[in-house]
């Protein structure tokens, strides 16, 4: 007997097999989106939970350095140079925050502590030496150890007299104190995470909480854990951290795959790393394949249905656990402010959210109040925008548009403000109103910020390039008075290039970083510092009108003899070392050169001099030379 469906019953059995297919095949789909989806959010984290330890060891070694500048500040007015007087003073200081030890360092690099005890001299330490030369805080880029023989990390703060560094100021804080910063287990207890210094020494790791791991190279460690080649790796982390990226990476090490995340920490040039086994992220994707597979054998229509509801639950569980897990969202919302000036009554009345701005709910200021208590709040440089706007005011101009940096009262920071306005006359003939708005444009301003300084930017060293120090430097000499004088400094690597040949691309490079650094240290902020490319880098100084010619001959050549003394280093590996110098060449504004151009083949004519001649020295133009 056959049994004959209709038609309906046919469409209803093909409409279940195209449904089934369909959710079958929808599965699969989404099991590998839900693969995909937990690597992201996973590696999401993590970098959110680098992020929250970066800024948690920030705020703590700021406020560390904030102690022993109030700590500073005892000894401005003290004679340094009587012993007496020095030491009184240092057993009249307390203890302060979490250091072990405080003491005053003189330039020779003695120490006494606050108990009146000498302590190790640290004349040639790197820390004590940057800080003596720029002027600024600095911390010690590795573990030391104190007349204990405890582990200590030392911050230092420069004192100083008459503008000048006389003295400094030390901290160490014990390696206890530290590691309880870094004492927090993740991802189920099994990963941890090191905090590195730039050429790779551990300076803090919470792998064992029972042991203290520090000044071993991480390098080191990966190859000795390795169960493959690893040089890829660790040159892949070495470059990343000479151009101060992050990134991450899988590693196969003896024990078990491993996923490797590093961030730049904001402290010195030191990095943190995260080491997470990868089987964490493999068990996450199991659990998800399993169910997948379980809701293949129901019923069409009901794994249909699941799926969804289960797709739509794990889209909100996902974002509710990376929202619990961020340790803090900046807020760059746009807020905008209408308001309305009222010549007449002196008084303006705002519409919208105030409270970013005046930290209140009022809406209706008078402008005497608002001088008083907010005019203030806006930056320095930026306070003519309002002078600028009272003299649009008085001359009547129907428009204005103008931009400022205000502190603000969420968060007490400054951002970015646009204030707009027009001209009206009033509705009942009485005198004049302004109409306009505040907006935050703190975000559109940064990021336009962002993009010029890339695009001004040398981005090996950070410093100019050379296009924008040609920009710059035609426009400061263009603008110069017949009585400014500037010098312009050519600066060449001399071996440079068999570093790179012998050595290879990353030690070049960061032999040119290193130059860059000792550059901004030699000059000042308000100089024009530039790399020009490859080994050579370019300096524009502008002096004080009041300066006689003497001093600033003395002043350019001890900034020559500093530049050939510290950019002096020997870079070597396991065969060779090499030796680089500095030769440089000086020409003045405006004995050597009326504009740009002129000033620089003077320059770069006097640095030839001086590569004839053997190189590692420095020359002034000479016309007849």
């Amino acid at each position: 007997m056959r049994v004959k469906l209709s038609s309906r019953s046919t469409k209803i059995v093909l409409l279940v097999f195209i449904l089934v297919a369909f959710v079958t095949a929808s599965l699969f789909v989404f099991r590998l989106k839900s693969l995909q989806l937990i690597s992201d959010t996973s590696m999401q984290n993590i970098f959110e939970i680098q992020e929250m330890y970066a800024q948690t060891l920030q705020t703590k070694f700021s406020d560390q350095l904030n102690m022993l500048e109030a700590q500073a500040r005892y000894f401005e007015n003290v004679d340094l140079n009587n012993e007496e007087a020095l030491k009184k003073t240092i057993t009249s200081t307390k203890g302060i925050g979490d250091f072990k030890k405080i003491g005053v360092v003189n330039k020779s690099g003695a120490t006494t502590s606050t108990e009146g005890k000498n302590l190790s001299n640290i004349y040639n330490k790197t820390y004590f030496f940057d800080a003596i030369k720029s002027g600024k805080p600095q911390i010690s880029n590795r573990i030391e150890v104190d007349e204990n023989l405890d582990p200590i990390l030392t911050l230092i703060y420069p004192i100083k007299q008459e503008d000048s560094v006389k003295a400094a100021i030390i901290g160490t804080l014990s390696y206890d104190v530290l590691k309880n910063l870094f004492a927090v287990s993740l991802f189920s207890g099994e990963s941890y995470m090191y905090i590195i210094s730039a050429d790779g020494n551990v300076i803090l790791c919470n792998r064992d909480k029972k042991r203290n791991l520090y000044n071993i190279n991480i390098y080191d460690l990966i190859q000795n854990s390795a169960k493959t080649e690893s040089e890829y790796v660790i040159n892949k982390i070495r470059a990343d951290i000479i151009k101060n990226q992050s990134d991450f990476m899988t590693f196969n090490a003896k024990d078990s795959y491993k996923l490797f995340a590093y961030a730049p920490l904001g402290i010195n040039n030191w990095y943190i790393i995260s080491v997470i086994p990868y089987s964490y992220i493999v068990q996450k994707q199991a659990a998800i394949g399993f169910w997948v597979y379980v809701l293949l054998g129901a019923i069409a229509f009901t794994i249909t249905m699941f799926i969804l509801v289960l797709y739509g639950l794990f889209k909100k569980n996902t974002s509710i656990e990376k929202d619990n897990e961020r340790l803090t969202i900046a807020n760059n919302q746009s807020q905008t402010l209408i308001f309305e000036y009222d010549f007449s009554r002196q008084q303006i009345t705002f519409s919208g959210d105030t409270q970013f701005i005046f930290g209140t709910d009022q809406k209706v200021f008078s402008i005497d109040f608002i001088r008083a208590e907010y005019y203030k709040r806006i930056h320095n440089d930026d306070k003519k925008v309002l002078t600028e706007l009272l003299e649009t005011i008085k001359t009547s101009l129907p428009d204005f548009t103008g931009e400022f940096r205000y502190k603000n009262f969420i968060g007490n920071e400054y951002i970015w403000l646009r204030i707009s306005g027009s001209l009206l006359d009033k509705e009942d003939g009485s005198g004049k109103k302004l109409i306009g708005t505040i907006t935050n444009v703190n975000s559109q301003v940064l990021h336009e910020q962002e993009l010029k300084s890339i695009a001004e930017r040398d981005k090996l060293t950070g410093l100019l390039n050379k296009t924008a120090m040609e920009q710059q430097a035609r426009a400061v000499l263009e603008q110069a008075s017949e009585d400014q004088k500037c010098a312009l400094f050519i600066i060449d690597l001399d071996n440079f290039k068999k570093v790179n040949d012998t050595l290879g691309h990353l030690v070049g490079d960061m032999a040119i970083v290193d130059a860059g650094k000792k550059l901004s240290l030699i000059f000042s902020e308000k100089d024009l510092i530039s790399r020009f490319g490859g080994d050579e880098f370019c300096v524009l100084l502008r002096f004080r009108k009041n300066l006689s010619t003497e001093t600033i001959t003395n002043i350019i050549t001890e900034k020559a003899q500093n530049l050939c003394t510290f950019l002096h280093e020997v870079y070597f590996d396991d065969n060779t070392a090499i030796s680089v110098s500095a030769s440089v060449g000086i020409a003045f504004f405006p004995e050597n050169g009326s504009n740009y151009n002129e000033l620089f083949d003077a320059a770069d004519s006097a640095l030839y001099k001086v590569k004839a001649n053997g190189k590692n020295g420095y020359k002034f133009f000479e016309k007849n030379a």
